[in-house]
C-alpha cells in the first residue's frame, strides 16, 4: 500500500509544480489601478457626459497606456494616458493606426454601470 501511495504522489508532483508556475493573478482594481486613475474614474463617474464610459489598459510599444472610451463622444481616442497620468496625443495618423493595430493585453479596468 505504501508503494502505491509513493508512486501516486510521484505521478502528481509534476502537475502541482506546473500549476504553480503558470498561475497569473487576475487584475485587481484596488491593487493594480494607479491612484491618479482612480481619482479620474471617481470624477467621470459623477459626470453625465461620460455615461457608458469604459477604461481600458493596454500595452503598446513597451508602454502601459490607459484609454478612457466614451461611447457618446465623437472623439474615440481623445483620452489616452500613460501610466503616470500624462495625457497622450498622437502626432500623426500613422501612430494612431499603429496603436489600433498593435495594442496588446487589453484589460477592462472600469465601466459605467447604469
Amino acid at each position: 500500500m505504501r508503494r502505491v501511495i509513493f508512486i501516486s504522489s510521484l505521478l502528481f508532483l509534476p502537475f502541482i509544480g506546473c500549476s504553480r508556475d503558470n498561475t497569473v493573478e487576475p487584475f485587481d482594481y484596488d491593487r493594480d489601478t494607479p491612484v491618479w486613475l482612480k481619482a479620474k474614474i471617481d470624477s467621470i463617474s459623477e459626470n453625465p457626459a461620460y455615461f457608458g464610459a469604459r477604461v481600458f489598459r493596454y500595452e503598446w510599444r513597451q508602454e502601459v497606456l490607459y484609454h478612457i472610451e466614451v461611447p457618446i463622444s465623437s472623439c474615440a481616442y481623445c483620452e489616452l494616458y500613460d501610466e503616470n497620468g500624462t495625457k497622450k496625443q498622437f502626432t500623426d495618423d500613422e501612430d494612431f493606426q499603429d496603436f489600433l493595430a498593435n495594442k496588446e493585453n487589453e484589460i477592462l479596468i472600469w465601466e459605467w454601470k447604469s
